[in-house]
């Protein structure tokens, strides 16, 4: 009889061992891979029992809460360079591409009906364009009836890495906005904005708000089932905002382990790509290991499962070329942090 209680207080411990030998992650940052990272979280938990929780709160807070060690990864769509990686003690990787969309509300005007070009968006978010019937709108548009109202152009209120790259693609597309402006995750926009935190809440903010237009991933598009304008491409013709041309897009990064991934995707080259394609990063700390292990562990489940990659194409974002996750493994194993 004592035998058989020793056996089941051993066999009681080493279930409790396990329980709490699970791994318990905490991210914060970027709102841009936010309904991907939560999907991921809850597929890698019922596949490992393993836990991830992941809030927004926008790339600069990303960046930040990892540089302060506050928690075990932090999320950007701002990629660092290398010498910055260097100081914070940082590395850096690619997770998955996603794309920014122009959402609107507009009376009258269906998805992908409006169309804008570089010109037009400089001018819609530097304050030179102020009506919707404004002639470089009805030039571009001439079968639509665009309202003699006022644009009101929404815009992320904190550090954003979703704000550096539209204003990436703005830069390229548009000399005047390159010398006025250039490419920031925070701007001093010229036209009267509508600041709002984070992708969702500018994403609610269009909806509920008329003759509307604001940046967001193309996820928040979906969610809200709100109307984005097709853009005028690199190579002179339009793009609407699909997955197709999302992955035509996709096809310009220039991701090397050497440079950390450090890539800009926005206005790249070739036939209906879409100009405002964007990847998102993940840091975690080149000073602990163990810590960053845990994290590739999760995102190795990501990149590899069948699971993760539904879920991310369900989102409407593009898992990542098995090339680059090819490449991601060998840059984990370079600095000692691969979870294989």
């Amino acid at each position: 009889m004592l035998k058989k209680l020793t056996g089941l207080v051993i066999a009681s411990m080493v279930a409790v061992g396990s329980a709490n030998a699970a791994d318990k992650i905490m991210g914060q940052g970027a709102t841009f891979p936010l309904p991907v990272y939560k999907d991921w979280a809850k597929g890698y938990y019922s596949d490992t029992k393993n836990q991830v929780t992941y809030s927004g709160g926008g790339s600069g807070k990303g960046v930040s809460a990892i540089t302060d060690r506050n928690g075990d990864f932090g999320g950007t769509d701002s990629a660092l360079k290398a010498d910055e990686l260097k100081e914070k003690k940082l590395l850096q990787f690619p997770t998955v591409i996603g794309s920014i969309v122009l959402a609107y509300n507009i009376d009258g005007v269906k998805d992908h009906a409006l169309k804008l070009d570089g010109e037009a968006v400089a001018g819609i978010f530097s304050g030179k364009i102020t009506k919707w019937n404004d002639p470089i709108l009805t030039k571009l548009n001439p079968d639509l009836k665009l309202p003699d109202a006022d644009i009101v152009p929404v815009v992320r209120s904190e550090s954003s890495g979703t704000t550096f790259n539209f204003t990436s693609y703005i830069s390229k597309a548009n000399e005047d906005w390159a010398k006025n402006y250039g490419a920031q995750k925070t701007i001093n926009w010229g036209a009267k904005v509508t600041p709002a935190q984070g992708n969702p809440l500018v994403a609610k903010t269009i909806k509920q708000t008329k003759n509307s237009i604001g940046y967001i991933e193309f996820a928040y598009k979906i969610k809200e089932d709100l109307n984005a304008a097709t853009l005028k491409t690199r190579d002179g013709d339009w793009a609407e905002p699909t997955e197709e041309n999302f992955a035509k897009a996709a096809l310009n990064s220039n991701f090397s382990i050497d440079e950390h991934f450090y890539d800009v995707l926005a206005y790249g080259k070739g036939a209906k790509s879409y100009p405002i394609a964007a990847a998102t990063f993940v840091l975690v700390p080149s000073d602990n290991q163990e810590s960053a292990k845990k994290v590739t562990k999760f995102f190795s489940w990501a990149f590899e499962s069948q699971k993760g990659k539904k879920m991310a194409k369900d989102l409407g974002y593009l898992p990542l070329p098995e090339d680059t996750v090819k490449m991601i493994n060998e840059y984990w194993t370079k600095y000692g942090i691969s979870p294989k």
